[in-house]
């Protein structure tokens, strides 16, 4: 007998929804948080919930996960240390960015610039250049990114972004320093530009990589302690979560690109609230979903969500698709 399990990990509390594909029949759960380790109050809720309804975990097939791990860890500055690596002559990219200040003369006056997520001190060059048709104009130099690499490695840094110029349309030389940084740190993520956001316009290709690895330390221990706990509890089944589009990823791909689910939790109120709408029949709805963190509004006419190209969490805005 197939059975769905959904769960919501807010702030506060940890919501459980378990599905019999076959017969219809649902059991609902809700469980406080344990920010500490979100896992382990999920196994509570799943313990709990599995013993409601009088099945195993090893019954559940597919377990659907919409969490706030990597909202949270962005709006309460709880993300890793990221080393930068950038092409030589672009050490300033994130302290550049667009050079945008909102507002009029007042906001000139008043307004704090956003703190880059990848530090000056821990940006570092590497000589080597692709042009725009991914064609190498000089190679990599090896030995300067062998420096490179262990002057952060001396910094300390929790996880490893490279961004090249152009890498977009080849991303070889990407590759090679993400090889040496694997092999001289193999316990520090690495991510790579032309991986997370392969197209053109270095400052958001750069941002949006330095982002993915600013919650990747965070996401990834999250999602191995879950895994681990519920294999321990007996569950084999596929493990999803939900993106900030509202679409779902594996959990290996959310692992390694966990830019793409920043705005997870907020994205399953809205889903949910477009199958309530649809089913209720009403087209035009307005959805309110109220976490211990932060609050999330969505205005949905034809039963259309607006999907945007840019996910904002706090003064954070990367390139990635998600719900408006």
């Amino acid at each position: 007998m197939g059975y769905r399990l959904g769960v919501d990990v807010g702030g506060t509390f940890t919501d459980l929804l378990l599905f019999n594909a076959e017969t219809g029949a649902f059991w609902r759960h809700k469980t406080p948080s344990t920010p500490h380790d979100s896992s382990e109050g999920i196994l509570n809720g799943v313990n709990a919930i599995c013993a409601n309804a009088g099945v195993d975990a090893a019954g559940i097939e597919y377990f659907l996960h919409g969490t706030t791990v990597a909202t949270n860890a962005v709006l309460e500055g709880k993300g890793a240390r990221v080393g930068l690596i950038v092409t030589e002559g672009y050490r300033d990219i994130m302290q550049i960015a667009r050079s945008y200040v909102p507002g009029g003369l007042a906001a000139w006056i008043i307004w704090p610039k956003p703190t880059p997520l990848a530090a000056l001190e821990d940006t570092v060059t590497v000589g080597g250049r692709m042009n725009a048709q991914g064609e190498e104009v000089r190679p990599l130099d090896i030995a300067s990114a062998k420096t490179a690499l262990g002057y952060l490695k001396e910094q300390g840094v929790e996880a490893i972004t490279v961004s090249f110029m152009n890498a977009y349309t080849n991303g070889a030389h990407e590759q090679q320093v993400g090889d040496l940084a694997r092999a001289m740190m193999p316990n520090v993520p690495v991510s790579l530009s032309h991986e997370v956001l392969p197209e053109m316009q270095e400052y958001e290709r750069t941002l949006t990589t330095v982002a993915n690895a600013a919650v990747r330390p965070v996401v990834g221990k999250y999602i191995s302690n879950l895994r681990s706990k519920l294999a321990d509890a007996g569950f084999t089944g596929k493990l999803s979560l939900l993106r900030s589009d509202g679409g779902l990823m594996s959990a290996q791909k959310a692992q390694e690109h966990p830019v793409d689910i920043l705005m997870s939790g907020p994205a399953g109120g809205v889903t949910g609230a477009l199958w309530v709408g649809k089913n209720a029949g009403i087209k035009n709805i307005l959805t309110l979903d109220v976490g211990g963190t932060s609050t999330d509004v969505a205005l949905i006419e034809n039963l259309e969500p607006r999907r945007v190209r840019t996910t904002e969490v706090g003064h954070l805005a990367v390139r990635a698709s998600s719900l408006d």
